[in-house]
């Protein structure tokens, strides 16, 4: 390629790439402006406010498909259009990439809670050993915005008891120290162990209203449950085939659920 045809092709590139970034910016801006004006009108005219979250959502969809955006903020104001809409499904599902991007957002985690407050199904989470998780009660019932914090708290902590001791302090007790250490990258690991489990896992949610859960992969199967999951209801994948997922849900049961029922948390 000529130095001349290199230079227009590389301007024309950096010029799509310009393009496009404003693009964003305008869509990501009409989007928020839709959402302020739906908030505005939700109390006056529900209706009206309805439409104005839907604007709202279409536009930070096309953010996340068409223009192939992707942040924790984006898909966090996605959540909330959807939750104004109360569907529950895809608002856990964005709130969950949301969290995935960002773990340590304290809005997201917070919203997260809210929307599956909402949801049908309680699934709680199977149960292990009792003594196990008393003795972890940290791990298992804070959230992860709780255990940062601790762990910002008792580093910040060590470090000034080590500068007092380094200092002459002598008064300063060295076991306290080593307490608030320790306690420290307990719960740091805590909170690594589950981002990284998390991250290696293909985790999901139910967007459709209500789908029943069978014993195999295909309609032709029974039902694995007496009843239906319905939005808003999470699990981790276990198999994928064609058209079918088979999952174990937060309870500890298995069972095989419609891809067109379910969305994966993913974002590329």
């Amino acid at each position: 390629m000529r130095p001349a045809a290199a230079i227009l092709t590389a301007g024309l590139v950096l010029g799509g790439v310009a393009l496009a970034q404003d693009s964003a910016e305008a869509v990501f801006s009409q989007a928020n402006e839709y959402f302020r004006m739906a908030n505005k009108a939700r109390d006056s005219a529900p209706s009206e406010a309805l439409d104005l979250y839907r604007r709202a959502a279409l536009r930070y969809e096309a953010l996340t498909g068409e223009l192939g955006v992707r942040s924790s903020e984006l898909y966090y104001n996605l959540g909330n259009a959807y939750l104004q809409m109360d569907d529950v499904g895809r608002a856990i599902l964005n709130y969950r990439i949301a969290q995935r991007l960002d773990p340590g957002d304290p809005n997201v985690l917070r919203n997260l809670e809210i929307a599956r407050t909402t949801r049908a199904d309680r699934l709680d989470r199977e149960s292990g050993s009792p003594v196990l998780e008393t003795l972890l009660f940290w791990h298992y019932d804070l959230s992860r915005s709780a255990r940062l914090r601790i762990f910002a708290f008792a580093w910040v902590a060590f470090w000034v008891l080590v500068l007092l001791r380094q200092s002459g302090r002598d008064w300063v007790p060295r076991e306290i120290a080593l307490a608030l250490l320790l306690a420290g990258l307990l719960v740091l690991a805590s909170f690594a162990q589950e981002v990284i489990s998390e991250a290696r896992s293909v985790a999901g949610v139910v967007i459709a209203t209500e789908t029943i859960a069978r014993q195999g992969d295909g309609l032709s199967y029974d039902p694995a449950f007496e009843d239906p999951l319905h939005a808003g209801a999470e699990f981790q994948v276990l198999e994928e085939r064609l058209g079918w997922h088979r999952v174990q849900l937060p309870d500890g049961r298995r069972c095989w659920l419609s891809e067109r029922d379910v969305e994966l948390v993913r974002w590329d």
